[in-house]
């Protein structure tokens, strides 16, 4: 029976229903305000005015699935590192340098505006923006208005805290699917979902997703920051004015 047929036959949402319960308790440490975190985690203030940005050069990227454009600008004490474009591994790899490259602790805004890209290599960037954080160094999270981060930027986006957006920026969430043939499957959709639940996503707003069909396969969900947090998502903990 293919993915597709198990989903309609059981319901994704009972495959999910285990899941949900366990993210529930999943410690949120690494998403939460300054006040409650460890010395160790706690987030520097960081001014979020204009910048410039100069694009950084770019490593040789297949046609079908082009390197997001990595820039870096510097905004009074911090480094704001923007990507543009498609997650893959060239990006990441000049993601990671660029915050390897930065002194310890140097605060780091991650500006995002991203349709998503390959899970393996989102995954490592979620987790160097931890390991960054877990070593004492701010790394904050950005989605300006006019621009958009769905699928795997998502993820990444909820490594940052804080997690700004303007109230119009959209975020999308969806079954992941393989870029080899386009499938879905519940193994890597399971995955997926715990992973945002673990960096601080409201199981009850994944739950709201999943009744919706937005980890079916069959949609992509989408809403904008203001109504993420009219929807007690947790994804947004600050809307830009």
């Amino acid at each position: 029976m293919s993915v597709q047929a198990l989903v309609r036959k059981i319901g994704f949402g009972a495959a999910l229903g285990g899941l949900l319960v366990a993210g529930a308790a999943i410690s949120h440490a690494a998403t939460q305000p300054a006040a409650t975190q460890p010395n160790s985690t706690r987030q520097a203030s960081v001014s979020l005015t204009p910048v410039t940005v100069n694009p950084a050069p770019a490593a040789p990227a297949s046609a079908e699935f082009p390197d997001a454009i990595l820039s870096r600008s510097d905004q009074g004490e911090a480094t704001v590192l923007r990507l543009d474009g498609i997650i893959t591994p060239g990006a990441e790899r000049r993601f990671v340098d660029a915050l390897h490259a930065l002194p310890a602790r140097h605060p780091v805004v991650v500006e995002l505006s991203s349709p998503g890209g390959f899970t393996a290599a989102g995954y490592r960037m979620i987790d160097a923006v931890l390991a960054e954080r877990q070593g004492g160094r701010p790394v904050a999270t950005r989605v300006r208005d006019g621009d958009s981060c769905e699928s795997m930027c998502v993820g990444l986006y909820l490594a940052g805290y804080p997690r700004y957006a303007a109230p119009r920026a959209e975020f999308m969430v969806h079954a992941p699917r393989m870029a080899e043939n386009g499938r879905m499957t519940m193994r890597s959709t399971q995955a997926m979902v715990q992973r945002l639940v673990s960096l601080g996503a409201s199981p009850v707003w994944i739950q709201r997703v999943t009744a919706a069909g937005g980890f079916s396969g069959a949609r992509d969900y989408r809403e904008t920051a203001d109504r993420l947090t009219a929807d007690g998502a947790n994804i947004v903990t600050d809307l830009l004015r």
